[in-house]
């Protein structure tokens, strides 16, 4: 395999390397096909810190469970800090939609947006469907939120 060589001052190196430290939230729980090609890129962005920029504090040996070099504590803190806000705009600003639009093609079945963005009645019983999930998971987060067995 042909190795390209691509140069990064300290700062776009200690970027990449906290971007991909968050990119891996993605394949947390989920069977990426080249987590370990991601993992081994991600280390050697880390070793290549740890090795050459020092003196950046940016870079640590990794632990028992993470790859041989890791970004910092402090790196890692600001990447889950940013972690945390999206899943939370995922619960906010995704979830309320996605369970209004199951509960209406359950009433109504499948039907063209454009029929829906038409109707008015169709529209606004939608959109109070998506308000309610809004306000409920605005009030209580996902503490209410449950499946139920045989429906």
């Amino acid at each position: 395999m042909k190795e390209i060589t691509i140069s990064f001052s300290t700062d776009e190196l200690i970027e990449l390397a906290k971007q991909l430290y968050m990119a891996s939230y993605l394949t947390i729980g989920f069977p990426y096909d080249n987590k370990e090609m991601m993992d081994e890129i991600f280390n050697r962005v880390c070793a290549v810190g740890f090795l050459e920029v020092p003196e950046s504090e940016a870079f640590r040996h990794g632990g028992m469970t993470e790859t041989p070099f890791h970004i910092s504590f402090d790196l890692a803190e600001e990447g889950d800090a940013v972690v945390k806000e999206f899943e939370a705009s995922a619960v906010e600003e995704h979830l309320p939609y996605a369970l209004a639009d199951r509960d209406f093609l359950e009433k109504y079945g499948k039907m063209e947006a454009l029929d829906l963005l038409n109707n008015t009645k169709l529209r606004t019983e939608l959109m109070s469907i998506q308000d309610k999930y809004k306000l409920e998971i605005e009030r209580y987060d996902v503490l209410h939120l449950r499946l139920e067995e045989g429906k």
